[in-house]
């Protein structure tokens, strides 16, 4: 996804960040949208990154209220929900999450080894259950949402959860390095400080916007929520590979998602 000749400092003009925003789509999306050679750097456009979270969050969220009129019971409507997302994001992130608990979860294996198990596309014991807890722990939550406090507090969620996740994917890009010269998390490139600074202010903006909405508490914990959590990710990264790669950007993104809906299931309450 990067260009051979990208114009020098990235998008600049109100053109140019829609652009980018398409390209993001299609880094982040199955969805056909890309019709010629990208114009600029992925390192560049990391400020697109929360807002086309948050277009897939709201579209997983108008299917959750689709299911919910059409008279789904809340837990068959979150299924619908995180269907679509998994379906508009080919599962891209999930990969990641498998991957990089299979990796991490090895007991006794050095570097080499454990990014040798990021490259194998077969599921081991970890990944499958990092996957199946993945699954449970949104559905469970996006469906005490819908239940507690309603739909358009459901997809609300969604599109705060979508948004600061995909923000929070850009710290361990600010504070590590690319594990191995090759792969996905190479091919990045290097950003500046204040692109990532700008993607994190504006997926924490988006969540807190949203949440707002469903509940005060959890519109101001989110944003350092996840935060935190990304640099937990990061330093976990470091220890074990060295650094970040596509995968662990993935299992950074699962992880702040489910931790954001879980919390908004926490704060809206229906405990007993």
């Amino acid at each position: 996804m990067t260009s051979e000749n990208p114009p020098p400092g990235g998008p600049r003009t109100p053109e140019d960040w829609l652009h980018a925003a398409g390209e993001a789509a299609t880094f982040f999306t199955c969805l056909p949208l890309a019709h010629r050679a990208p114009r600029f750097r992925v390192a560049d456009i990391l400020p697109a990154w929360p807002v086309v979270g948050l277009a897939i969050g709201v579209a997983a969220g108008i299917d959750l209220a689709v299911a919910r009129w059409l008279g789904a019971a809340p837990w068959l409507a979150a299924v619908v929900g995180l269907l679509t997302g998994v379906v508009l994001t080919a599962a891209l992130h999930e990969d990641g999450l498998a991957d990089t608990a299979d990796a991490f979860g090895a007991p006794g294996v050095d570097r080499a080894r454990r990014l040798e198990i990021l490259r194998d596309s077969r599921i081991g014991t970890y990944g499958a259950l990092a996957l199946v807890l993945s699954l449970l722990l949104r559905l469970a939550a996006l469906a005490q949402v819908a239940v507690v406090a309603g739909t358009g507090p459901a997809l609300l969620a969604l599109g705060a959860a979508h948004a600061v996740s995909r923000a929070a994917m850009t710290w361990p890009i600010l504070c590590t390095m690319p594990a191995r010269a090759d792969g996905l998390g190479a091919s990045l490139g290097r950003p500046a400080a204040g692109s990532i600074g700008w993607t994190l202010v504006i997926g924490g903006g988006i969540a807190f916007v949203a949440l707002l909405g469903v509940s005060v508490l959890a519109a101001i914990a989110a944003p350092p929520l996840a935060l935190a959590l990304a640099a937990g990710m990061t330093t976990m990264a470091q220890a074990r590979i060295g650094g970040y790669t596509g995968d662990t950007l993935g299992a950074t993104q699962q992880v702040v998602e489910i931790a954001v809906l879980v919390l908004v299931a926490l704060c809206v309450g229906g405990g007993g």
